[in-house]
């Protein structure tokens, strides 16, 4: 009778537990924002920012929407096509190997491809093509110069332009917009100045497709809360802008996924990046 009653017991408490851990996953992935605030909660939030000396120019939004993870892939390129692009079909380029990738010269102009898809160019001529170089011209000479050299990505969405003492230029971002989501390492950077565009950066991701159920997402607001516990300044906090996304560490992997963000911008310097599922400092 106890071996009997020893068996009951057991089986009832495996099928609780098996019971729990389905109502605990089934939460975790349900698709509504179960980290929402209250109205009451977000004033506290929004009282406390403002003791602790933080602004926010940002639109805060009310609450984040829910999202699913991300699968995304390195965006293959076709390295003939680049080359003729930025150095035509007459003059071949001198040519190097390197730890991963290739090395390609020609005059002042460097142009460097790597096994995994990503370009930089420098070119370091100094002669001044355009005098009194605008941010309008910078911007406009920046789609030109992508397009002529075959290098324009579609999704492609001008997310910042900051002048550069140094060069008298600007340097422009690029970030590759999915399904109204920035996926913010897949990005281009473009230095143009008066002497032209002397660098050219582009590390661009193709994203796969979304995988799993969507999850709520932290508030906007806790997000910023994160950040100025994180970084403990005593100092006045400026939150110029606030974004959802997408964004993740590079692997070396055919396809890796990647996690929804709160971006959080600090003036025009620091940028920040909260995992929106977890709250955890993701960069």
């Amino acid at each position: 009778m106890e071996w009997r009653k020893a068996i009951t017991i057991l089986i009832v408490s495996f099928v609780v537990l098996n019971l729990f851990m389905f109502i605990n996953l089934w939460f975790k992935e349900k698709p509504i924002a179960e980290f929402a605030l209250t109205l009451n909660q977000q004033s506290e939030i929004e009282e406390l920012l403002r003791q602790k000396g933080v602004t926010l120019k940002a639109e805060i939004p009310k609450d984040g929407r829910a999202q699913s993870l991300l699968e995304i892939e390195f965006q293959k390129i076709e390295e003939k096509k680049i080359l003729e692009g930025f150095f035509g079909n007459e003059v071949k380029p001198k040519f190097a190997e390197t730890k991963d990738g290739r090395n390609y010269t020609l005059g002042n102009r460097q142009l460097i491809i790597t096994d995994n898809g990503f370009i930089t160019y420098i070119n370091n001529q100094d002669q001044i093509i355009w005098p009194n170089l605008t941010k309008e011209q910078a911007e406009k000479e920046a789609i030109i110069f992508m397009n002529s050299h075959g290098v324009m990505p579609e999704q492609a969405v001008l997310d910042k332009v900051t002048f550069d003492e140094k060069s008298k230029g600007y340097l422009l971002e690029f970030v590759r917009c999915y399904d109204d989501y920035f996926i913010y390492n897949s990005y281009i950077t473009m230095l143009v100045t008066p002497s032209g565009v002397r660098t050219y950066y582009q590390c661009w991701l193709n994203p796969v497709g979304y995988v799993g159920k969507k999850r709520g997402v932290i508030s906007p607001l806790t997000a910023i809360m994160r950040v100025i516990t994180e970084i403990q300044t005593d100092n006045s906090v400026v939150i110029t802008r606030i974004q959802q996304g997408y964004n993740s560490k590079l692997y070396d992997a055919d396809k890796w996924q990647a996690a929804p963000v709160w971006r959080i911008e600090l003036g025009d310097i620091n940028t920040y990046y909260i995992n929106a599922y977890t709250g955890e400092m993701e960069q």
